[in-house]
């Protein structure tokens, strides 16, 4: 008989996230139309059922609109692309039939930039040293980065530009120290393996001894509750099956911009 698929030890039922999940999202309509004021307004009231938040909006020009949104960790990009441009084209029904190309531009933003965020993850086992240099070192060599991962540039489908970037960070479960080399390896190893699998760019991992980072690029079908919840399985798998995180995790989006740059951007439109 195959054997038994392992039962998932973190769900979105028993883990709980703290998140700041923000996106850029441009539309293209297929001709000039100028969209009125109250249909923006019915908008933002009409996608918070989907838990898509509708922070800024601007009509770029007359073919273009430009919306500044957050969501909550279960919607995932292709989420939300599909509910402000389903309900904006619900909304306008009576003044134009079809509004949009198939095109559409979304990019994950955050409170600062692929840049700082970088350079701030490289820096973990300098921010929480260890007391024993052997120990120290050990920790060091255990980082990751591929210079590979392009996580500046969007990824293109059929319909559009996507940029899908997620900042994770996992705790130890109690949040214990674990200073021991092998199973270091074997999570680091795990996360490397998972992310291939599923086709994740995985930047960079900075590892210490009581939580790590992740930073990666996923595709846009992919929420970030699920990636969260994957990894944190995939780590559990990797030694046994046992709880070795907390039962919670942050994630956050970022990008090439921050948020203020965005927020700016769209406000001097109106």
């Amino acid at each position: 008989m195959p054997k038994a698929k392992p039962q998932a030890i973190y769900t979105e039922s028993n883990t709980t996230a703290a998140f700041q999940l923000n996106w850029a999202l441009t539309l293209a309509m297929r001709e000039k139309l100028l969209v009125p004021p109250s249909i923006f307004e019915s908008l933002k009231s009409a996608t918070e059922p989907d838990a898509v938040r509708i922070l800024e909006q601007a009509q770029m020009d007359d073919f273009r609109l430009q919306f500044m949104v957050s969501t909550r960790p279960h919607v995932s990009p292709a989420d939300v692309v599909r509910s402000v441009k389903g309900w904006l084209q619900y909304l306008m029904r009576a003044i134009k039939p079809k509004i949009f190309q198939g095109t559409y531009n979304i990019l994950s933003i955050g409170e600062t930039n692929n840049d700082c965020l970088n350079a701030y993850v490289a820096k973990q086992p300098q921010r929480h040293p260890m007391a024993d240099p052997r120990v120290q070192k050990q920790i060091e060599l255990l980082q990751f980065f591929d210079e590979a991962a392009n996580l500046k540039e969007p990824q293109f489908s059929n319909h559009g530009r996507n940029l899908h970037n997620l900042h994770i960070v996992i705790e130890n479960h109690d949040h214990l120290h674990n200073v021991n080399e092998d199973v270091l390896r074997k999570l680091r190893s795990m996360i490397i393996r998972s992310c291939a699998q599923k086709q994740h760019l995985l930047a960079r991992i900075g590892l210490v001894s009581n939580h790590l980072h992740l930073l990666l690029g996923c595709k846009n079908v992919y929420s970030p509750q699920s990636v969260a919840l994957a990894l944190m399985n995939n780590m559990a798998y990797a030694i046994g099956m046992k709880a070795i995180s907390e039962f919670s995790y942050y994630v956050g989006t970022f990008g090439p911009y921050d948020r203020d740059a965005i927020r700016l951007a769209i406000r001097s439109r109106n």
